[in-house]
């Protein structure tokens, strides 16, 4: 059996993954999401299900801070892990730096003003472009603004301005897969080939890049499955 553990960003919930999950699910994958808890009491940690299948897949899906919420325990137990426009410092080292730096406070002071409604449905509607939000994610998305945890949205807020210099651990023989958007108007260029050129450095095998066109920080109106399907049977061949 094969089995799918997710981790969604900054901003958003599991219902981020909803239109992804079902296709893996009808063709036999185990699939559970963390849940940070941005907008519920209700944060859930996932656990790999345990058995004696060796050639079975232990996926992570982590999408852009996710990396840097979920548990080290899952990564060192993962047999794949896909990273979709993720970082290990979202600041960069150009002459960008400065401007996303000051960004960054500005939605924190706004955070701290009780104004997280109106910095998260920018971020949020910033996230999807060039493409729109779909329906179905955006009426999720605005009933739970009703019950938003504003201390812990301001406390991962900082996580993204804190340069670290340590690279989290996972199996270095892990297959990892890297999803770029063309069109990513939150994540820095500079921060995100830093990030690959950190997982080359890092893992005994090299990563799988895949450079999404006319898709943004949030992906949308994809068949997830069949991309992640075609990789795996593209490495396999080799």
């Amino acid at each position: 059996m094969n089995q799918v553990i997710t981790q969604h960003g900054w901003g958003l919930d599991q219902s981020y993954w909803d239109n992804y999950k079902f296709e893996f699910q009808i063709n036999g994958w185990h699939w559970q999401d963390n849940e940070r808890g941005y907008y519920s009491k209700n944060i859930n940690q996932a656990k790999w299900i345990q058995n004696n299948l060796n050639n079975q897949i232990k996926m992570i899906l982590c999408h852009s801070l996710g990396f840097h919420l979920i548990q080290e325990n899952l990564l060192d137990e993962a047999s794949h892990v896909v990273f979709i426009n993720s970082f290990n410092n979202f600041l960069p080292s150009s002459k960008q730096r400065n401007l996303i730096y000051r960004s960054l406070k500005r939605m924190e002071k706004k955070i701290m003003l009780f104004e997280a409604e109106a910095v998260l449905k920018e971020f949020i509607r910033r996230s999807f472009l060039p493409n729109n939000m779909d329906i179905n994610f955006q009426n999720m998305f605005y009933k739970n603004l009703e019950s938003l945890n504003n201390n812990l949205l301001l406390n991962d807020l900082k996580k993204l301005y804190i340069d670290k210099n340590s690279f989290k651990s996972f199996e270095k023989n892990c297959n990892v897969i890297i999803i770029n958007s063309k069109n990513d108007l939150i994540l820095d260029q500079d921060s995100s080939d830093d990030f690959i050129e950190l997982l080359n450095n890092a893992l005994t095998k090299k990563p799988t890049l895949i450079e999404l066109e006319n898709q943004g920080h949030c992906l949308t109106n994809l068949n997830f499955y069949q991309i992640i399907k075609r990789t795996l049977n593209n490495k396999y061949e080799k």
